[in-house]
């Protein structure tokens, strides 16, 4: 990109992130101090909070380790393993969605145990193999990232293309099972509906169980992937991840 468009896309990038903080630390403090009854979505949603919270409190302090690349290789780990822990539990999040949605296990069994070994496990080995293979160029040249150039990058876009078909799986489903209950309301509520009224109820319904889960699941980060095709898609990315 031009020097304009990186500033813009900087600048965009620390106001989300910074309005995403503010909501996250805020959220955080409500599950803590509000009488929620505990469960397993509860935990998965806090742990989910504090990956996110650590990533971008990282992200955002990430300019200061440039000149130093001890500290810019740490920087990297450090926001390779967050915004892995991010996708792993966004996978937790789509995991348990299917038990309860798809495949309607309601049992209060906890498996939060297997969960954890998913969501910090996971992450931790990744980051572990990924810095073992990467024999010494790890971070990039001018930015505290993964190295692009000798395909070390791919030590997080690989795990996180994976997750997003397994939660796009999940959210297809989710959204198959949303419009055909809302079928079933329709008929069993208002028999005096017209067609056209029992399509717009199930539209409705599908919208929104899309825009409730797609920031939950992380499929706004499908953007990413789509980012070198365009400048269009770089502000779409910014915009919705950095706010996520």
């Amino acid at each position: 990109w031009s020097p304009e468009e990186e500033l813009i896309l900087t600048k965009l990038t620390f106001i989300g992130c910074g309005a995403s903080l503010c909501a996250l630390v805020v959220t955080l403090m409500l599950f803590i101090v509000l009488d929620i009854p505990k469960s397993d979505r509860t935990s998965i949603h806090k742990n989910l909070f504090v990956a996110l919270i650590c990533a971008q409190v990282i992200l955002l302090c990430s300019g200061s380790a440039i000149h130093s690349k001890v500290a810019c290789t740490l920087v990297a780990a450090l926001l390779h393993l967050f915004f892995m822990a991010a996708f792993s539990w966004m996978l937790v999040e789509g995991l348990l969605l299917w038990s309860k949605v798809v495949a309607v296990n309601l049992s209060e069994d906890h498996h939060m145990k297997y969960y954890y070994l998913i969501g910090w496990g996971l992450p931790v080995l990744i980051v572990t193999i990924t810095l073992a293979s990467a024999s010494g160029k790890y971070s990039a040249d001018d930015y505290c990232w993964l190295s692009v150039q000798n395909g070390i990058i791919w030590g997080f876009v690989g795990p996180v293309i994976f997750i997003i078909m397994v939660n796009i799986l999940v959210l297809t489903r989710v959204i198959m099972i949303t419009i055909s209950t809302a079928k079933r309301r329709s008929i069993m509520l208002a028999l005096g509906m017209s067609p056209a009224e029992q399509a717009y109820e199930q539209i409705r319904a599908a919208v929104k169980a899309v825009l409730v889960l797609l920031p939950i699941l992380g499929l706004t980060w499908v953007f990413g992937v789509l980012v070198p095709f365009s400048i269009v898609m770089a502000y779409l990315f910014i915009l919705l991840n950095s706010l996520q």
